[in-house]
């Protein structure tokens, strides 16, 4: 095995030298400045977001973030080894109330690129993936849609986007690194063609608010990993409901991430269509249902303490994850004199479903244990306004279902522009 700083001095160099490639998702600037409480920059360092925009002239503005990192697998799972993986995404806005047309109008486009140096899970071989910003490499535009708002409660979208924009965010679990925390394994780990990272989709959704509750719903394409097919591929549709109480922080409950409030509580439900069920690679018609619970709590010396709990559920027998559990905390302010840092930890528990599992692997059924479960803690220390450096570690349990316990440790570089 290579060392560990060669392909991490590799990663930096490429997110200072090449800012063509970079990371996946991308949101608008009121949903990427949210996020509950006093830290900082949270939000950011997910893969589904871009820090506050620029003005650029009235009405358009602009942003931009690139991480790179070094993954490596120190124990357990397929094999020993290390790659670096760089994902960036830039993208502008057009506000035509600020550009002096129409009230509630949003245009939003990003370009999304990502260089991996190697496929992450033949190494570690977990089925949730520890690395959230972890694709093959592509360059593609990510994000064309089109907001406009109804009334001050109501409001419509369309256009190219990513779900997990807006369905099942969990705010106090963004800083995690595994994928599975940031949209829920049972939605993507059984439809392959889910309108998430790394393959937005085209799709409509329409949301309303208020400072108590909140609901939403939207169909998106079933497969957008071809586009041009629109719809013929299937389609999602999803809904998702909210309940919002306790003033925290900067609450902006205009956001549509709907992620505002002390305490937070919501529940979704998917169905997933597939009318041609015999093509490769897609899932049969399938649906399930998932939960996030949040709790937000201020502490002595200006610290800050999130929790939540996510759930979900996909019962039928052909899903390979039919349930799947995750708990965390995320901790501001964590040390004296590093105000802008933040420390979370977390587990992400995905049931596994041994005839599906063992029938995708070629294995025996009896192979297959009952669960793949990642405990991870990870610290996000901010070295000036736009860099942060995160240091992360993940101990895996029966990755896949049938290899060994993973030890994987990842550094992470984040930097934004705007």
């Amino acid at each position: 095995m290579r060392s560990s700083l060669y392909p991490l001095a590799t990663a930096i160099l490429f997110a200072f030298s090449d800012l063509s490639l970079a990371h996946p998702v991308i949101a608008e600037a009121d949903s990427a400045a949210g996020g509950n409480g006093a830290i900082p920059n949270i939000n950011a360092l997910s893969a589904q977001y871009l820090p506050a925009y620029s003005r650029i002239v009235d009405g358009l503005s602009w942003a931009g973030h690139v991480d790179s990192e070094i993954f490596s697998n120190y124990s357990g799972g397929i094999r020993r080894g290390s790659e670096p993986n760089i994902v960036g995404q830039f993208g502008v806005e057009y506000d035509t109330r600020k550009a002096g047309l129409w009230r509630g109008g949003k245009l939003t486009f990003s370009v999304m690129g990502i260089y991996s140096g190697g496929i992450q899970t033949d190494y570690s071989g977990d089925i949730q993936t520890a690395s959230n910003i972890w694709a093959p490499s592509a360059v593609r535009i990510y994000d064309a849609a089109y907001r406009q708002k109804i009334t001050d409660w109501l409001n419509a979208r369309i256009g190219i986007t990513d779900i997990n924009y807006y369905f099942d965010v969990t705010g106090n679990a963004l800083q995690l690194v595994n994928s599975s925390f940031g949209i829920n394994p049972t939605l993507t780990a059984n439809v392959p063609g889910t309108a998430t990272f790394p393959y937005s989709g085209l799709g409509a959704m329409i949301g309303a608010h208020s400072a108590v509750w909140s609901s939403k719903v939207g169909v998106f394409q079933g497969d957008p990993r071809h586009r041009l097919s629109a719809f013929d591929r299937g389609y999602m549709a999803l809904w998702e409901g909210g309940l919002h109480w306790g003033e925290w922080g900067s609450d902006e409950t205009d956001n549509d991430t709907d992620d505002y409030g002390k305490y937070i509580l919501k529940v979704g439900a998917w169905r997933y269509e597939q009318p041609h069920p015999d093509l490769p690679g897609l899932s049969p018609s399938t649906a399930g249902v998932y939960g996030v619970a949040e709790g937000n709590w201020e502490l002595p010396g200006n610290r800050d303490l999130g929790a939540f709990v996510q759930m979900g559920g996909a019962p039928q027998d052909f899903n390979p994850v039919p349930w799947y559990l995750g708990v965390g905390l995320r901790l501001g302010h964590a040390f004296p004199g590093r105000r802008d840092d933040s420390l979370s930890i977390g587990m992400a528990r995905a049931w596994l479903r041994s005839g599906p599992v063992a029938t995708g692997l070629g294995v025996e059924a009896s192979a297959v244990h009952a669960a793949e479960t990642a405990y991870e803690i990870t610290y996000a220390a901010k070295l000036g306004p736009h860099v942060t450096l995160q240091p992360d570690i993940q101990y895996i349990t029966h990755p896949g279902g049938i290899e060994r316990n993973a030890t994987v440790g990842i550094l992470r570089l984040h930097i934004e522009f705007f």
